[in-house]
């Protein structure tokens, strides 16, 4: 046969082919049962173990991230405590030092509101007088008619007029549907009465006035 005969080269290349397909599946066989053996080892293994200790081995694997996940929430609210404390201290301060600004002015204005020494004495005066009726009654008519008939630019309501026999008491009010109404209204108001015939009557007189209110004391009599 020739060394180059085509045939014997056909031959050759497929009894290579068969042979190494040979090997490599005897070799697969052989590794297939010691890999299935070492598996069916390690299985028989787990579970031989007892049930607690399986148990155990997880809750310890567990617990690392539980304790993880729970420390950031301590910090948390440690934090939140640690800032909340200055914030009621000084709401706390606040408060005390509002009351005590309320008190000074509470304490102002009942100094304010306080009679001095001569509207006291007349206070005192018409406490102690009787009334005269007839010089009370026209004294009173008197005001309640200037405040109709008066060229004012916002006429005030009158409140309240007690005369007994030769002292007035005059209480004054804005009206209630007029906030314009201001102290500008209350010196047109006097501007106009000091020039009023019952008005010259009255020797001593003395005033209070705010925005809405106004009061008049006067007396026909200094002494």
């Amino acid at each position: 046969m020739s060394k180059h005969n085509p045939f014997s080269l056909a031959l050759a290349f497929i009894t290579g082919v068969v042979l190494t397909w040979g090997y490599f599946t005897w070799s697969s066989d052989e590794a297939a049962p010691a890999a299935t053996t070492q598996t069916q080892v390690l299985e028989q293994e787990v579970k031989m173990l007892p049930t607690n200790t399986v148990a155990s081995e997880l809750e310890t694997v567990s617990k690392p991230q539980q304790v993880a996940d729970s420390t950031p929430t301590t910090e948390d609210r440690s934090a939140q405590t640690a800032d909340e404390q200055p914030l009621e201290k000084q709401l706390q301060q606040l408060k005390h030092e509002l009351a005590q600004q309320r008190a000074l002015v509470k304490r102002y204005q009942t100094q304010a509101q306080a009679p001095s020494d001569f509207e006291q004495a007349l206070l005192d005066k018409f406490e102690q007088q009787s009334r005269n009726e007839e010089w009370a009654y026209r004294t009173e008519t008197a005001m309640k008619d200037f405040l109709q008939t008066a060229d004012l630019s916002i006429s005030p309501e009158l409140v309240s007029a007690q005369c007994k026999s030769s002292v007035c008491k005059f209480e004054l009010a804005a009206p209630k549907d007029n906030d314009d109404f201001t102290h500008t209204q209350w010196r047109e108001l006097n501007d106009q009465l000091v020039k009023q015939d019952f008005w010259q009557q009255f020797t001593v007189s003395t005033s209070k006035s705010s925005d809405r209110d106004f009061s008049l004391l006067l007396a026909t009599e200094s002494d």
